[in-house]
C-alpha cells in the first residue's frame, strides 16, 4: 500500500486550494455577470426621451448631451475600464409609448440603469416598471417628486421641483414685481396640479389667493378661453404651469386679445419657446434651473464648441441637462468602485458633494437619507428676444425675497 509522503500530502492540497479557488473565481464571475446591463467591458444605460412630440425641442438636444458625455467618458477610458451604451427610446411625450419603451429596454436591451427621462407623465407611467425590476432610475427631467419620492435605493431626482420653481416665482413677482393679483394657467394631470397647489401654498404666505384659475389638456394649443377667463378676472400676473409649446401659445393668445399682462412660467427659460412665441413672448419671466446658450460662460462656450464640431449644429435646449446627468452617473459609479451594482452605485451616488456640472446652476449633493435634486433657481426675462438672467442660481422659495 503506498503511503502518500508529505511532499505528496502538500501537492494535494495545493491542487485542492486551486480548484477551490477557481470555483470561487468562476463564481464570482457568474454573479457579476448576473448584473443586468454590466460586463466587464460595458455599462448599459437606457433612456426615454421625446424626439417627436411636443417637447422634442427638448427632447433631441438632451439626447445629444448625453452621447456626447459617454463618448467624452468612454475616449478617456470609461468608468473603471468600463464603457458606457446608451440605449435611447422616443417616447414621443406620450405615457403609453414611454411604457412600451420602458419594457423593451428592462427586458430586451437590458439595461442597467434608467436616466434622464424627459416629461413628467412618462415618469410617472416608467419609474415603476422600472424600479420593481430592481434597476436605478436617475436623474429624471421631471419636476415631481416623486423623481425622488418616497425615498429608495433606486431613485434620485436631477431635476428641480416644480413646487420650487412655482414658489418662486409667486415669491419673486411678489417681493419685486410689486403683483398682488394672481392668476394661474395649468396643464391638468398630477404635475400640473402640484403646480397649483405651490402657487396657492406660496400665496398663503402673504394672505393672498388666486383671483383666477384655469387649466389645459396635454398637448392642447388654443388658450381662447383660458385666456378671456383670466383677462376678464383682471389679474396683474398669470403664472403659466406649461410646458414649451403651449407657453408661446398662451402668450400668443393674450398678445391677440390686446392683453399685455405679465407672464410667468415656470422651467421655461428655453429657446424654443422664443422661435415659436416671436414677439408676443417679449417680457415673459421664466424659472429655471439650467441656463441653455444664452450662457455665455467659458465652460458652457466650450461645451457648445464640442458640442457643434460632433453633431454640426448648437446645442440646444436640454444638451447641457443630458451631458451633466451621464457626467454626475460616472462621477456615482467611479465612487461605487469596479464592482458595479445598483446597491454600490446608490452608497457612490450618496458619496457626491458640491458635484458642478460646469453650467449655471445649483451644484448637486446626496446623502443616504436625501436623494432630491437642488432647489435653487434662476430667474430670467426675455428682453429684445433673448433670455436674460435676472438673478443666480439663489432663489429659493421658502426665504422671503428682500
Amino acid at each position: 500500500m503506498h503511503i502518500p509522503s508529505k511532499f505528496e500530502k502538500i501537492g494535494t492540497r495545493l491542487r485542492w486550494l486551486a480548484a477551490t479557488a477557481a470555483v470561487a473565481l468562476a463564481a464570482g464571475s457568474v454573479h457579476a455577470q448576473a448584473v443586468q446591463g454590466v460586463t466587464d467591458t460595458e455599462i448599459v444605460l437606457g433612456s426615454i426621451q421625446d424626439l417627436s412630440g411636443p417637447v422634442a425641442s427638448v427632447g433631441a438636444p438632451m439626447r445629444d448631451g448625453m452621447i456626447l458625455a459617454a463618448d467624452e467618458l468612454n475616449a478617456s477610458g470609461g468608468i473603471h475600464g468600463r464603457k458606457i451604451r446608451l440605449q435611447i427610446e422616443d417616447s414621443g411625450y406620450d405615457p403609453k409609448r414611454g411604457v412600451l419603451a420602458a419594457q423593451k429596454l428592462i427586458s430586451q436591451d437590458k439595461v442597467f440603469a434608467v436616466v434622464t427621462v424627459l416629461g413628467s407623465a412618462v415618469v410617472q407611467a416608467t419609474q415603476p416598471l422600472v424600479v420593481n425590476r430592481g434597476l436605478p432610475y436617475l436623474f429624471p427631467l421631471a419636476s415631481s417628486e416623486i423623481s425622488y419620492l418616497p425615498h429608495s435605493p433606486l431613485k434620485f431626482g436631477g431635476y428641480a421641483l416644480s413646487s420650487v420653481h412655482m414658489r418662486s416665482a409667486v415669491e419673486y413677482s411678489y417681493a419685486k414685481l410689486g403683483k398682488r393679483r394672481f392668476g394661474i394657467l395649468y396643464q391638468d394631470d398630477e404635475t400640473g396640479i402640484a403646480s397649483l397647489r405651490a402657487v396657492e401654498d406660496q400665496l398663503k404666505v402673504h394672505d393672498l389667493k388666486l383671483l383666477a384659475t384655469t387649466s389645459y389638456k396635454r398637448g392642447e394649443t388654443n388658450f381662447a378661453s383660458q385666456i378671456a377667463l383670466l383677462k376678464a378676472a383682471n389679474v396683474d400676473i398669470v403664472i403659466l404651469a406649461t410646458v414649451v409649446r403651449e407657453t408661446a401659445a398662451a402668450a400668443v393668445e393674450a398678445r391677440k386679445q390686446g392683453w399685455n399682462v405679465d407672464l410667468f412660467v415656470n422651467q421655461g427659460a428655453v429657446n424654443a419657446v422664443l422661435a415659436l412665441g416671436g414677439k408676443s413672448v417679449e417680457g415673459l419671466y421664466a424659472t429655471t434651473q439650467y441656463i441653455n446658450s444664452i450662457d455665455k460662460a467659458p465652460g458652457y462656450l466650450a461645451f457648445d464648441h464640442r458640442f457643434k464640431t460632433k453633431f454640426g449644429r448648437d446645442a440646444g435646449d436640454g444638451a447641457n441637462y443630458g451631458y451633466s446627468m451621464i457626467k454626475l452617473f460616472a462621477e456615482g459609479a467611479k465612487n461605487a468602485g469596479r464592482t458595479l451594482t445598483p446597491q454600490t452605485l446608490a452608497k457612490g451616488l450618496e458619496k457626491v458633494k458640491d458635484f458642478d456640472t460646469g453650467f449655471t446652476t445649483a451644484r448637486y449633493s446626496y446623502s443616504a437619507d436625501n436623494h432630491a435634486p437642488p432647489r435653487e433657481t434662476n430667474v430670467l426675462q426675455v428682453r429684445d428676444g433673448k433670455w436674460v438672467p435676472v438673478t443666480g442660481p439663489t432663489l429659493v422659495y421658502d426665504k422671503p425675497i428682500k
